[in-house]
């Protein structure tokens, strides 16, 4: 859980707009936005070589993708092969197409 206190600088920032009405307390209950409609997404953080990231952002420029729906193709494509209904093994699959993709 992220540390959310706010430094000395913050809090007399916040009694300074307080003390010069630009903010208000009021007993009634805020708003809340509505829920996304969407899927609610995850955040990862993920570091990668200046080389890989200039790949990544070359094949999704090609696609005409953000690097960050490529990576997310490129992870639901990944883990989909971890599933457990596959008739042959995935090192067989990659060798055989692997063996295709030179001869052709």
């Amino acid at each position: 859980m992220q540390d959310r206190r706010l430094t000395e600088d913050q809090l007399d920032a916040l009694a300074g707009a307080v003390a010069a009405g630009k903010i208000a307390y009021t007993d009634t209950p805020a708003q809340l936005p509505p829920k996304p409609d969407g899927e609610t997404m995850a955040v990862y953080s993920v570091r990668l070589p200046a080389t890989l990231a200039e790949q990544l952002a070359s094949v999704a420029a090609r696609r005409g993708l953000k690097p960050s729906t490529l990576m997310r193709q490129m992870v639901e494509q990944c883990l989909a092969t971890e599933a457990d209904d596959r008739p042959i093994s995935l090192a067989d699959a990659l060798r055989a197409l692997t063996t295709l993709r030179k001869a052709a």
